[in-house]
């Protein structure tokens, strides 16, 4: 018998009450063992609401986020009304009580123990190459520009307060001009996203310092951190065709960068963030704009004049993922690494689709066809498949790859995703060590100082034949001192990596020696035994900001651990015998807010 609408009420209150309970008991959780059972507690609540109405569902999880008090009241709105019509119909497939409602408490929450990775052995059309020939260094180097994470605000406003409620600040629609604790300078602030002036001023730098940039490679998220209101999604779209029209001002004029830009998709591309279907995921015609057909659509008519030499079919239909050449001999693959991502909440609607949509399928096709014509490769991402927020599923069979094709085929991979200055190494067999290393994946620093992070960017200096890079120099700007800037902001050179890190144990025998995979494994052993070699690094991570927390003993073994970790499950800062650091931060989709730094 149909229920009357008074009883959807009636259990959409009971629900929610229950709801509240199990997620007050979650979030003070003082074990692992409540901390999942909450979770999974909680996820069947929602699953149960999911046979309500839509309407009815984000009301009660408006009201549940609204009595955590964890964030304001339009922000629980606006991410509940954005999110749960997807997360919605993804709940109704999933095995709460097994490995799916597992799995997301474990990836997204950190309150379960992360279930063990689906055995799956990727299949290759040929075999591994015993003599397949490496090109000899040329000794002149290509220069490379690495851009990332612009998260550009076009209502970024000059002394609006720089502390608020909000996930991120400088807005006017976020500030009391009757009590400002902090007018933001025009240059940015270190919790809010980045001002188009800052943006500017660096494009500015970059012509005027580097007039012989290559070609450029833009690593994702344009868009701001705006996760609770990204919709309609021209709202998106038109900071994309904003921001993509001054990047073509600057790359396409003789006068000015004059060089190609080869992007990759971020998770906050799309609208709403983080979610990128599936060719068969559930949407109807009154979510059509899920399906991103507008992103993709828009993004491809704005890399087109770039990326013109390269395979577009993906791009024109459903991934966002290309080959191209930028040089003759080197093949760039733009890979759209969202797929991986734990906040991507189609994945759960088929957690057992070990290839979605095809996309490692696709990356073997073009490797090979690579290792085929003897050319070298590049990959290009937004998030590094060693990265906390990538499932241990695809990191595992993504590193199976790169086994196949490292280091005779894949020479350097680049992502972004964190907003800091790291690197990420890629071994055999999963023996970490200088001998068995096989990759680098290079994670550039963002332009965004969100949060508590300096601006900058990264230019590669690279052999014009092996594809090589042979030094890695990071450029800041150092923000703590904007009051004092006149003009423009101070961008300068923060460090290159091989004068850095160069170390009798991390030797490079002549001034063009590669940055090969086994140095940068040597320079983590450096790492581990001179703390003066660490604390460089956890500075540079930083980009030099003034505000980063101390890392002690246990804090380096973990970060070292996790450059080792391209592949996720031997990351260290996910252990099933300990809470996560902040257990609050993870509540009904507030995990979300605590990713907005990334």
């Amino acid at each position: 018998m149909p229920q009357l609408p008074f009883q959807h009420d009636t259990l959409a209150t009971t629900s929610e009450n229950a709801l509240l309970h199990v997620t007050e008991q979650w979030l003070d959780a003082d074990s692992v063992q409540q901390s999942c059972s909450s979770c999974i507690s909680a996820l069947q609540l929602i699953k149960s609401l999911s046979y309500t109405s839509e309407k009815l569902l984000i009301r009660a999880l408006i009201n549940v986020c609204k009595r955590t008090k964890r964030v304001s009241a339009d922000v629980c709105k606006g991410m509940m009304e954005e999110q749960v019509p997807i997360a919605r119909k993804v709940i109704k497939t999933m095995d709460i009580s097994g490995r799916d409602g597992h799995l997301l408490c474990a990836a997204v929450a950190g309150s379960c123990p992360y279930p063990e990775v689906e055995p799956f052995n990727i299949t290759f059309p040929k075999p591994k190459p015993d003599d397949y020939p490496i090109p000899e260094p040329s000794g002149d180097l290509l220069t490379i520009l690495h851009l990332s994470d612009w998260h550009v605000d076009p209502e970024y406003e000059t002394n609006a307060d720089a502390v608020c409620d909000k996930p991120f600040c400088c807005r006017s629609s976020f500030t009391d001009y009757n009590n400002v604790t902090k007018p933001a300078s025009m240059w940015g602030e270190y919790t809010c996203d980045t001002p188009l002036a800052l943006v500017e001023s660096m494009l500015e730098y970059i012509e005027e310092e580097l007039p012989d940039v290559d070609f450029g490679l833009m690593t994702g998220d344009i868009p701001p951190h705006e996760v609770w209101n990204t919709l309609p999604f021209l709202k998106t779209q038109l900071i994309h065709e904003g921001a993509y029209a001054l990047l073509h001002a600057h790359f396409d004029s003789e006068e000015l960068v004059n060089t190609r830009l080869y992007p990759a998709i971020g998770n906050h591309e799309a609208a709403p963030t983080n979610n990128f279907p599936l060719s068969g995921s559930n949407y109807d015609e009154n979510h059509e704009y899920l399906s991103l057909q507008w992103m993709y659509d828009t993004l491809m008519s704005r890399w087109r004049s770039w990326t013109a030499l390269g395979d577009h079919a993906y791009v024109e239909t459903k991934t966002g993922s290309y080959a191209a050449y930028p040089v003759p001999g080197l093949k760039l693959i733009s890979l759209n690494t969202n797929f991986c991502y734990t906040l991507n909440w189609w994945l759960y609607q088929r957690p057992g689709e070990l290839d979605p949509d095809g996309m490692l399928s696709w990356l073997v096709r073009q490797l090979q066809d690579a290792e085929d014509r003897k050319e070298r490769v590049w990959i290009v991402g937004h998030i590094s498949p060693g990265d906390s927020t990538c499932f241990h599923d695809y990191s595992n069979y993504y590193h199976q790859i790169v086994e196949r094709y490292a280091p005779h085929v894949i020479v350097a991979q680049f992502f972004g995703h964190t907003h800091k200055d790291e690197f990420q190494l890629f071994y055999r067999s999963d023996q970490q060590a200088a001998e068995t290393a096989i990759s680098v994946g290079y994670i550039g620093p963002s332009i965004t100082p969100f949060l508590n992070v300096n601006p900058g960017f990264r230019v590669y200096k690279v052999d014009s034949r092996t594809f090589e890079v042979v030094d890695a120099i990071t450029y800041i700007a150092d923000l703590d001192r904007a009051t004092s800037w006149l003009d423009t902001p101070n961008w300068h050179v923060e460090y290159s990596a091989r004068d850095a890190y160069h170390s009798p144990k991390a030797n490079l025998p002549h001034g063009q020696s590669p940055l090969l995979a086994s140095w940068w494994h040597k320079v983590t052993e450096e790492m581990e035994s001179n703390n003066a070699t660490f604390e460089k690094y956890w500075r540079y991570r930083s980009k030099s900001s003034p505000i980063v927390r101390p890392c002690d003993e246990s804090c380096m073994e973990e970060t070292i651990c996790n450059i080792r970790a391209g592949k996720a499950e031997h990351r260290c800062d996910f252990e099933p015998d300990r809470l996560p650091i902040d257990p609050s931060a993870c509540g009904l989709g507030l995990h979300q807010i605590d990713q907005l730094s990334q």
